[in-house]
């Protein structure tokens, strides 16, 4: 057969490349591919995907060297879907197949949200084409750990309605879990660390509330049986993400959220052309960290905001809407940013006010007001992270964090459990980003590839379930999220120093483990209290501000019920802060008391021993031909 490639898809190639501007959608496109249909001919489909490849690397400059349009972004989508045209075209198509793991606990809203992101990023690109009314090459897995009914009927409708829309959805509920782990505990398989015990469990109800880290563990294995049986394996690739999350990005130029990443084209990329096992992006927007570590700097911006406040008038318009000239990708939202390697600045942030219709400064100081409890359900109104193109999509770096909430594993990396679950404590993917490190070196990696991460639904201002927060009308508890979060970063720092030494192939000593044990607690502790003293310092020098008669909201002929609102909410935020972090708190104490801190430690000391049996299980458990016959 004569190859028409020298006849008309060379030209169009070059012009595409040529021309970042050229409309993909016209006569002369379609032209080429029904050419290319008749002619059957891989070679020059090949040729032109490489080729228009490059167009899509152009245009993906042209978007970031500026704050992006819609414009722009729409002709990048549609660059996208030409391509896609193109590998219809080929006689095969070999890229990978996408599994979309969303762990959820009682968050229909988020969950809504993020599923609604998804389609919107599928009809976007339509990564591996759209036949028969549904995308070949994504499906997704909700894996349910609700205990209110209400919501596990949401959850199972959104799981309908998106399958309707051409998404593969499958429903992975408490029942199915009860069955799942009863069937492999049952032959004396011990899983109770990393799975938890369900042996007296008999109403799947009390299945529920399980942790982010033990449901993982269990889906690892329904993802372990699932894949068994299909032939896809080996070009199927797992995706795990939050339901807190959205398959889209921010800029720090604009308010506006952006459709602007081919996620499942640039993972393929790079699990095709690197030697990669497992895979983590990041997250923009909302911090990944928890409140408790995060006091300190936000009320310095807290402070700093109302000393700018108190010198405008408070009729005049809003002086509080620049946008941030550079991103925050540097964990400037975290207190104790030194202990993980990043320079501390030691700076504050300005607000950047949200409204959108015409208002005044005393409107600002109102509306930051009320995002104020926002921050003890994790959004941090002043520190977001915000998107940067860096050096495109495609480079990666060795990593040492695994960002749980959005990271891309193959079929055999299901042998990495999420460490010591049963602990319940924070900073699950760190511990197991140091493991991996250890254990697979350069086969763990990290991409440019973060998702859009807001920790409270707009209509509510509050994250719908966060395990470990209490919400007793205007009194908020952190107290069970701060006590996590110590001993997460205890049990983090602990790991690091023991992989250094060898864990987990070398054995350490339990009487070494307890020395770096007891080394590392002392340090993190002294790091809390000096943080703790900050805090409330800081607490004591915003109500004085607050109650200045010198500030215009103590003297002004403003709306009274506007003043009154925002001092209503300020003293609220304060009351808050000395709630969770006084010294006569529980969480303080679990924290410092040494009678307190040896019970916490001594469950770690002996999950770490434990580890190098939990691994030999779960292995086994894997390994085993069991694995294909679990219950259903």
């Amino acid at each position: 057969m004569t190859s028409i490639y020298k006849k008309s898809s060379t030209a169009l190639a070059e012009l595409i490349t040529e021309d970042a501007s050229l409309k993909l959608k016209n006569d002369e496109l379609d032209n080429i591919i029904n050419q290319l249909s008749r002619s059957a001919d891989d070679k020059a489909i090949v040729k032109v995907i490489a080729l228009l490849k490059v167009a899509i690397n152009k245009l993906e400059q042209k978007i970031w060297q500026q704050t992006p349009s819609k414009k722009n972004i729409k002709q990048y989508q549609d660059t996208f879907k030409a391509l896609e045209k193109l590998y219809e075209l080929k006689s095969s198509d070999e890229r990978f197949n996408f599994m979309i793991v969303i762990p959820v606990a009682d968050r229909p809203q988020h969950l809504k949200q993020c599923l609604d992101s998804l389609l919107t990023l599928c009809r976007s690109y339509e990564y591996g084409g759209f036949k028969y009314n549904r995308f070949t090459k994504i499906s997704v897995l909700i894996a349910d750990d609700s205990r209110d009914s209400s919501n596990i009927e949401l959850h199972k409708k959104y799981c309908v309605t998106l399958g309707r829309k051409g998404l593969a959805t499958d429903y992975f509920g408490r029942d199915e879990q009860l069955s799942l782990v009863n069937s492999i505990t049952a032959s004396g398989t011990r899983l109770t660390s990393i799975i938890s015990d369900a042996g007296n469990i008999r109403d799947s109800a009390e299945f529920s509330h399980k942790g982010a880290s033990i449901m993982r563990n269990i889906t690892y294995l329904k993802l372990k049986q699932d894949l068994s049986a299909t032939a896809a394996t080996r070009n199927t690739l797992i995706y795990f993400i939050d339901s807190d999350q959205e398959f889209c990005i921010n800029s720090a130029q604009s308010d506006h959220k952006y459709y602007a990443i081919n996620y499942f084209h640039y993972l393929n990329e790079i699990f095709k052309t690197q030697n990669v096992s497992v895979l983590t992006g990041k997250v923009v927007g909302d911090p990944p960290v928890s409140p408790s570590v995060m006091a300190g700097n936000f009320q310095q911006d807290v402070k700093t905001f109302l000393n700018t406040i108190a010198g405008l008038n408070p009729q005049h318009s809003c002086q509080f809407h620049q946008h941030d000239k550079h991103t925050r990708d540097d964990a400037a939202y975290h207190d104790m940013a030194n202990l993980f390697g990043f320079t501390s600045q030691q700076q504050a942030f300005n607000y950047h006010c949200t409204l959108q219709k015409k208002h005044n400064n005393a409107d600002c100081l109102r509306d930051f007001s009320e995002k104020l409890e926002h921050f003890f359900y994790g959004e941090h109104p002043t520190r977001k992270t915000f998107f940067s193109f860096e050096n495109g999509f495609t480079a990666t770096a060795p990593a040492r964090t695994v960002y749980t909430g959005n990271y891309v594993i193959r079929p055999d990396a299901l042998k990495f459990f999420i460490p010591f679950a049963t602990l319940k404590l924070r900073m699950a993917g760190p511990v197991l980003g140091r493991i991996l490190k250890k254990e697979i070196n350069t086969k763990f990696v990290s991409a440019n590839l973060p998702m859009l991460h807001n920790r409270t639904v707009e209509s509510i201002g509050q994250s719908e379930f966060r395990a470990g927060v209490k919400n007793n009308e205007r009194l908020i508890d952190l107290g069970n999220e701060f006590i996590r979060q110590f001993y997460g970063d205890v049990m983090l720092f602990i790991i690091e120093k023991i992989t250094a030494e060898g864990f987990p192939g070398k054995n350490i000593g339990k009487d070494r483990l307890r020395i770096i044990l007891d080394e590392t607690y002392i340090k993190i502790k002294d790091n809390y209290i000096e943080k703790h003293h900050t805090i409330l310092s800081l607490k004591a020098q915003i109500r004085t501000q607050l109650s200045s008669k010198d500030r215009w909201w103590n003297n002004t002929s403003t709306d009274s019920h506007t003043v009154d609102t925002s001092l209503a909410n300020f003293n609220s935020f304060l009351n808050n802060i000395q709630s969770n972090f006084d010294e006569d708190t529980n969480a303080y104490q679990q924290i410092t008391l040494p009678c307190n801190a040896k019970q916490h430690l001594e469950k770690i000391l002996d999950a770490m021993m434990n580890y190098s049996n939990d691994l030999q299980h779960w292995n086994k458990i894997l390994n085993s031909q069991a694995t294909h016959s679990f219950q259903k």
